[in-house]
């Protein structure tokens, strides 16, 4: 039987697709006629759900049909700055369906296959997190990139603006998220699917929350504005649940307090054509 590396929640205490059979667990065990089921394409989740319009594609509103390792931290940009940068089973009947593997067996599986996961061509990959350190009054982003060939690159970044300081590390969660996106308009990608551990993240961009404060609305502008540029998909993962590269990303944020100098420049991602041809290149006498 093939591995479950997707699993999409239509009803649970959270919704969405989520990339561990544990965080499913979590979601779905203990709730009254809770909806959920496996897929070993990100595709056929997203499917189960619905799908995106608008270019913005929401963990909560799929469910209504709505729509290598280097690190880089250079330059100094804040938040503002940043912004003017270019078949349905219930939990028993699943459950019984996948008899095969146990809790922890499927547990097991689903933490094996979490580093080996790679996007479809054309999209890009990026798990974000943010940190905050009251003692150096600076916020931090991390995020990790991984392409469609399997490579994995890191980017951190720091602030010290008095106004993004407020925010703590909610400023650290945005700017990720920005940059992210950033990162995947200048390197071609079609699609780009930010993994958070933060709610506002996604929720302040499709509307469910609103924004309060300048800083968060000048973060939902500009993510809206770019998803008419490029598809931009959100995934909620639990923090501090071990999965390896929300881990790494939380890592990286922590790097970016200390080692940060500023939000760095913008680079452009290997895509998988330029991995391609540079094999060939590699190869020739």
């Amino acid at each position: 039987m093939a591995a479950k590396k997707y699993y999409a929640v239509k009803k649970g205490k959270a919704t969405g697709i989520f990339h561990t059979w544990e965080e499913c667990r979590t979601s779905v065990e203990g709730y009254p006629g809770a909806e959920y089921k496996g897929f070993a394409l990100l595709e056929e989740a997203e499917a189960y759900l619905g799908t995106a319009a608008f270019g913005i594609c929401s963990s909560d509103e799929k469910k209504q049909g709505r729509g290598r390792r280097k690190s880089r931290g250079t330059g100094g940009q804040n938040v503002e700055e940043a912004h003017s940068m270019e078949g349905e089973h219930s939990m028993e009947e699943n459950h019984s369906a996948e008899g095969e593997h146990s809790m922890e067996e499927e547990h097991s599986m689903e933490e094996e296959n979490s580093m080996k996961e790679v996007p479809p061509p054309g999209m890009l990959l990026a798990y974000v997190d943010g940190s905050y350190d009251n003692s150096l009054k600076k916020y931090a982003f991390g995020c990790v990139f991984i392409l469609s060939d399997g490579t994995v690159e890191t980017a951190y970044g720091n602030g010290d603006n008095e106004q993004s300081l407020r925010h703590r590390n909610v400023t650290g969660e945005m700017l990720g998220a920005m940059y992210a996106v950033k990162s995947a308009m200048l390197s071609g990608f079609r699609r780009v699917e930010i993994r958070y551990d933060y709610q506002g993240i996604e929720k302040w961009v499709t509307g469910e929350w609103k924004s309060k404060t300048e800083l968060t609305e000048k973060y939902t502008q500009a993510m809206r504005e770019w998803g008419k540029k490029i598809e931009i998909c959100f995934t909620k993962v639990a923090a501090h649940t071990n999965v390896y590269y929300n881990e790494l990303a939380d890592k990286m944020a922590k790097t970016g307090l200390r080692e940060g100098n500023g939000i760095p420049k913008i680079c452009r991602l290997p895509k998988e054509a330029d991995v391609t041809k540079q094999g060939v290149e590699d190869g020739k006498d």
